[in-house]
């Protein structure tokens, strides 16, 4: 802990007033363009993440003096002014962030072209003086275009007409003439449907397509006992929360269930039984061409802006090249599409792959009565379910879901892979006992890339971990068995050929090998060239930002909706807010 700040002297008001005071220092050096002052405003390691506030991307200045030499420049430039704390949130508190103990203050500011949110995080520094060690800016709201919520609500629903109800607004929505169409989203899972969601309270003219029956069937068409991960409090989408007696943890059924309440209640027009089969992109009319099949039939849309909203992560089925997998005579199936039913009672499966979709489907198999052995292939992140949730604790705090977006996107690459590794390494004390077993089980665990645990591993890869909700006690107690990938020579039509001449003898082999990315996606709808254009598609980039999400991707109207449900609702607005720029003509 950072011993050089001395919070814990400090009363709510003095730190109110240390927060208002550097705030102020701020803005008067901004308006002078005094690098001096400025650079005495922050520590000599600071960062300072702006999102869409002094420029139109995601950027991060690093160090005190690429922090002043962007802040008298972009920042200025862009007219950031009127900065002060924001009373619609917690005031300035003590508060314990990647390893620093700092007074986080949240404020607002304006800009030319909006308004917006930022996080200061202040130490006082041995010669008595506060300065900033972290920094965010963010644009939350473009002038002229408030997002229709609370104030800026409408007061009534009628269309071009006072006859007009808004079940002809509906119907309008859902045939698009091709100037009517502005954005195009591909996908109606919760990343789809948040961006969705965000982009019509902004006036945005859309349309979300999903090859599925229904709404939500992305999540009713996965394997029978899938339960979310994340607690409900940190799972709220835009604009509404959920029933306040809904269970923590929300089955994949009541899930989709809410999904689909989701688009009807926020008035999202929707295609269901709809593929893109192409799109191609003309740049003299800054329109897409996009070929789809609704419903068996071929039809065109000439949207602005695609959105490929096809995965939290990813989307299509990953099938592995496995040496002789096509010579067994078995069932092979992959973990999406496995129904435990009385067919499987009884016989020998074989799951291979050891993250998420693995344990859950081997657990349910076990359950159902089948001898189960799980085949890993590289070693895997596992921890238990309670302690997983723990990276969540800003949700249980007295604050607002609006408030903890603000903070949660306030840390830098090198904040955000401290702070996982320091909530690694608090946990793993609490873990050593789960971890000890399943060593012994035969089971090799991981502990994250850089040591940051398993959201480290989700954000760098998209896998690579289990957050336990049984699985792996009856790892431990030898129920669900375990076997090296190494182990196994070549698999042959009665299961897999061991390296020291054995069969280990299957009936099934489930192929729990999870998604390919987006990448695959664009590939198939855009082409090579667009494909190749985009390129590797999430993980940290060298800027410290995840490729290509939520943020230009190369090709000019392709935009990816990507993450997990929090990450989802957090970025859709920022999202929106560049679609929209351009859309009004603020940025090219």
């Amino acid at each position: 802990m950072n011993q050089s700040f001395r919070a814990d002297k400090e009363s709510a008001e003095e730190m109110n007033a240390d927060a208002e005071g550097w705030l102020a220092r701020l803005e008067t050096a901004l308006v002078t363009r005094d690098r001096d002052a400025l650079r005495a405003l922050f520590t000599k390691n600071a960062y300072w993440r702006d999102i869409l506030a002094a420029q139109w991307d995601f950027r991060t200045a690093k160090g005190a003096d690429q922090v002043v030499d962007w802040l008298v420049t972009d920042a200025v430039d862009a007219g950031v002014s009127n900065i002060r704390l924001d009373p619609r949130y917690s005031a300035p508190s003590q508060q314990s962030r990647a390893g620093h103990t700092v007074i986080e203050a949240i404020f607002a500011f304006d800009t030319a072209v909006g308004k917006g949110n930022g996080v200061a995080r202040l130490e006082r520094d041995k010669d008595g003086v506060v300065r900033a060690s972290g920094f965010m800016t963010s644009l939350q709201e473009l002038k002229g275009y408030p997002e229709a919520i609370d104030d800026d609500r409408a007061e009534r629903i009628h269309g071009d007409t006072m006859n007009e109800n808004w079940l002809d607004i509906r119907s309008k929505e859902l045939n698009p003439s091709d100037t009517d169409l502005e954005v195009l989203i591909v996908g109606a899972g919760q990343c789809g449907l948040m961006i969705a969601a965000r982009l019509k309270a902004m006036g945005v003219r859309i349309l979300m397509v999903d090859r599925t029956a229904r709404v939500g069937d992305v999540w009713r068409n996965r394997y029978h006992t899938l339960q979310l991960h994340n607690e409900l409090c940190t799972i709220d989408f835009p604009y509404t929360s959920f029933p306040r007696n809904w269970p923590s943890f929300l089955p994949k059924d009541m899930y989709a269930a809410w999904m689909e309440f989701y688009a009807e209640a926020m008035s999202i027009p929707v295609w269901t039984e709809t593929n893109l089969d192409r799109a191609e992109f003309d740049e003299s009319t800054g329109r897409w061409t996009a070929s789809l099949t609704r419903n068996g039939n071929a039809c065109t849309l000439r949207p602005q802006h695609i959105v490929l909203a096809t995965g939290g992560v990813s989307g299509r089925k990953k099938y592995p090249d496995l040496p002789g997998l096509n010579e067994f005579e078995g069932i092979v199936a992959h973990s999406a599409d496995v129904r435990p039913t009385l067919e499987f009672v009884g016989k020998k499966v074989l799951v291979i792959g050891t993250s998420t979709s693995g344990h859950d489907i081997a657990l349910e198999l076990l359950n159902n009565g089948s001898d189960v052995t799980m085949i890993q292939r590289s070693p895997t992140n596992v921890v238990s379910i309670k302690q997983a949730n723990l990276i969540y604790a800003l949700y249980k705090e007295n604050r607002s879901i609006d408030e903890v977006d603000i903070i949660s996107v306030a840390n830098d690459y090198d904040a955000t892979i401290r702070g996982f590794q320091d909530f690694n390494m608090r946990i793993r004390e609490d873990e050593a006992e789960l971890t000890e077993g399943l060593e012994k089980a035969g089971f090799r665990t991981d502990p994250g890339y850089l040591g940051g645990g398993h959201f480290a591993n989700y954000l760098h890869r998209g896998g690579g971990y289990y957050i336990d909700v049984g699985a792996s006690k009856r790892i431990i107690d030898g129920s669900i068995k375990v076997r090296q990938a190494a182990d196994i020579d070549r698999y042959g039509p009665d299961g897999a050929l061991l390296k020291d001449g054995g069969v280990m003898p299957a009936d099934v082999i489930v192929l729990a090998t999870g998604y390919l990315n987006q990448e695959a996606d664009i590939r198939e709808y855009f082409g090579d060239n667009v494909a190749d254009k985009v390129g590797p598609v999430w993980g940290w980039g060298e800027d410290g930002e995840m490729r290509r999400a939520w943020r230009p991707t190369g090709q000019e109207g392709l935009w990816l909706q990507l993450g997990g449900i929090p990450q989802a609702r957090t970025f859709s607005k920022f999202l929106a807010l560049q679609l929209l720029a351009r859309l009004r003509g603020m940025v090219a």
